[in-house]
């Protein structure tokens, strides 16, 4: 079955200060499926998902709903297509009121009329996951319970795709399944196009179809996982790129000052103790989350930044490893890769 593109950009800029943020040849999104935008800070996350939302405009570029041209077209058009997305920020924001009035807030800006407003209320409500909070007020609630409740007010005016911006970020451990969950039932059971950013990469592959990986503003082909923005210095004749205060990499580069890397998790050795090795970059961290993928194990450990190391399944379970469990990092200078 043919599947339909709802919303595409072409040849798409965005400038600020006179340095290019976005540099899209071509992006496209097909309608009833969940895409996950991923990148290190800076990327162009949160600028590309402001501009496909209609809230911020491009320099240069088209984007198209429905094979129709959204910024040469009418004003009245623009609103139209507008009124069919709608963004779920990082930081849920209610008003002092109570969750139905917060939720109904959108329906009235939208002249939905009177009757029906209390049914998508309610209908919303269910669909997180939250049925008879109604008359509950919004500083009564948790933070899960708070993100839940926007991303129901978004649902309310039955959108035809839902933006969010890193939904999981500043809510608790125990939430994460939930908003992870609700996510799966708006796209399954409402068929809306779910366009999320998010710094987990283990998130973006359980919840999309698809992942679009930004890189100092471009899409890149690989999804970027232990890429990081920093600094190159130069000490002792050596070069090291500087994360923070405690977490510098050695490195073998002509780069300078500000600057990417990236590098390979299969080139990174996992240990259970630290080993004699040439390799000048040796770190002792926690590991915090284990999945599978293709047959092999990635592991996310904590050195002060997250480093993603994968295994195969026997050496994991030769290991004996498991969450919370101190091990090392070893890799070389000359795997990380620099541009």
């Amino acid at each position: 079955m043919n599947q339909q593109i709802l919303l595409k950009v072409k040849n798409l800029k965005k400038i600020y200060n006179n340095q290019i943020v976005l540099d899209i040849d071509s992006l496209s999104f097909n309608k009833s499926e969940i895409y996950a935008i991923v990148g290190p800070n800076g990327s162009g996350k949160t600028t590309l998902i402001n501009i496909l939302n209609l809230l911020e405009k491009p320099d240069e570029g088209q984007i198209f709903f429905e094979g129709k041209d959204i910024i040469r077209t009418s004003h009245l058009y623009f609103l139209k297509i507008r009124r069919q997305m709608t963004l779920v920020h990082q930081k849920p924001f209610l008003f002092q009121s109570t969750v139905y009035n917060n939720i109904v807030y959108g329906l009235k800006i939208r002249g939905i009329l009177y009757h029906d407003q209390e049914a998508r209320v309610n209908k919303a409500l269910k669909m997180v996951g939250l049925p008879g909070f109604e008359r509950r007020e919004s500083h009564q609630l948790s933070g899960g319970e708070a993100q839940r409740v926007v991303i129901a007010r978004a649902l309310a005016i039955e959108p035809e795709i839902l933006f969010l911006d890193e939904p999981t970020a500043n809510i608790d451990q125990r939430y994460i399944d939930v908003i992870e969950r609700i996510i799966k039932k708006i796209n399954y059971e409402m068929k809306t196009t779910v366009i999320f950013t998010t710094h987990d990469l283990s998130q973006a592959y359980r919840l999309a179809g698809e992942i679009v990986s930004l890189v100092d503003g471009k899409v890149v082909q690989h999804v970027p996982e232990n890429i990081f923005r920093g600094k190159i210095t130069q000490e002792d004749g050596l070069q090291w790129f500087v994360i923070t205060e405690e977490v510098r990499f050695a490195v073998v580069t002509k780069k300078k000052d500000l600057t990417y890397i990236y590098i390979d998790p299969t080139d990174i050795i996992l240990s259970n103790e630290q080993f004699s090795s040439s390799a000048r970059n040796s770190f002792i961290g926690k590991i915090i989350k284990i999945s599978e993928q293709n047959h092999l194990i990635r592991l996310v450990v904590d050195i002060g930044v997250h480093l993603t190391s994968t295994i195969t399944r026997e050496s994991f379970q030769e290991m004996k490893l498991n969450i919370g469990r101190k091990v090392c990092l070893t890799f070389k200078a000359s795997a990380i890769k620099c541009y």
